[in-house]
């Protein structure tokens, strides 16, 4: 982060907020290239926040000069703060975002997810039903199809799990500690902002950083908490509708994205000792899942199961740059 963007944080930590109470909750939405759709974005969750202990951070993570001129508009609407940052990637954009807010809670909101009504208030609510041990709250992500399903190559109904958690569909019920089995996607999910602090913040080197498809720096992030030894609730009550565009309902978009989550989830494996028993165990599967991959269907997922695998054995066996 250069001199210019820390300066453009302090400048927004003195930004005045929605109302005078200190907020709950502060809202960042990270977004590159997406201008149209975080203002789509920012509609709905506006009108939501007046009167509640929220605020709105917008961080532009080096958009093209056409975008950047629309996202700065932003600057013009109470009860946001916009950021602007001329290094892109969306874990340095959250990271600035986290660190210009003041909420209890710092919520992450993908810029092209629409949050429904009554976003704010249950977010708000279900927070202060977590205690103190719990660190991170997930909330419902509705996929938004693109319109022509049928016409797709990978329409809805050929996906399995696998490829809905892929496309950060998270779509269970109830209000309920998923710890042991952890859901959530950076679309909609509140992590506490002392604990994201204590454990410096996402990872740079994890998160999606323009077209290239290995993200998961919210996953990485989960992961260290839990294993560090807070929980993790979910909750279906504040909702957000995550626009899926066509050119990811692709076998091609699908596989690349598995391959890259083997790369993050290797990663995560912080020891020699951890990775050569997972890269063993993967060694094993791989032929099998290879010819499984020819043989079934897409919605069975062996294919996503072989490219995961295959992800983490090139990055692991890639040699060093």
């Amino acid at each position: 982060m250069g001199l210019d963007d820390r300066m453009d944080i302090e400048e927004a930590k003195t930004a005045p907020g929605i109302g005078v109470v200190a907020p709950v909750i502060s809202i960042v939405i990270a977004t590159h290239n997406r201008s149209h759709d975080v203002l789509e974005n920012v509609n709905a969750l506006l009108p939501q926040c007046a009167g509640q202990p929220v605020e709105v951070i917008v961080v532009d993570s080096a958009s093209a000069p056409a975008h950047a001129a629309v996202l700065e508009t932003l600057k013009r609407r109470e009860g946001l703060t916009f950021i602007r940052l001329d290094e892109p990637g969306v874990a340095r954009a959250r990271n600035a975002g986290f660190q210009a807010g003041k909420g209890e809670w710092i919520a992450l909101l993908d810029d092209d997810a629409v949050p429904r009504p009554g976003w704010v208030e249950a977010a708000i609510t279900y927070a202060a039903r977590c205690n103190l041990q719990t660190a991170i709250l997930a909330g419902r992500v509705i996929p938004h199809w693109p319109d022509g399903v049928g016409s797709l190559e990978m329409p809805p109904s050929q996906l399995g799990p696998r490829a809905r958690l892929l496309l950060s569909v998270v779509d269970e019920d109830g209000f309920r500690d998923t710890t042991d089995h952890p859901i959530g996607v950076g679309a909609n999910m509140l992590f506490r902002r002392n604990v994201l602090e204590a454990h410096g913040g996402f990872d740079i080197t994890t998160g999606r950083v323009g077209s290239n498809l290995a993200s998961g720096e919210e996953a990485q992030m989960m992961t260290d908490l839990i294993g560090a030894g807070y929980r993790c609730w979910y909750s279906d009550a504040f909702v957000v509708d995550h626009k899926v565009h066509a050119g990811r309902l692709t076998r091609a978009w699908l596989t690349e994205r598995a391959r890259k989550e083997g790369e993050v989830e290797l990663r995560s494996l912080k020891t020699p000792g951890r990775k050569s028993l997972r890269a063993i165990k993967m060694l094993v599967a791989t032929p099998i899942l290879a010819v499984l991959q020819m043989l079934d269907r897409p919605e069975h997922e062996y294919y996503l199961r072989l490219n995961h695998n295959l992800g983490l054995l090139r990055k692991l066996f890639a040699p060093a740059s």
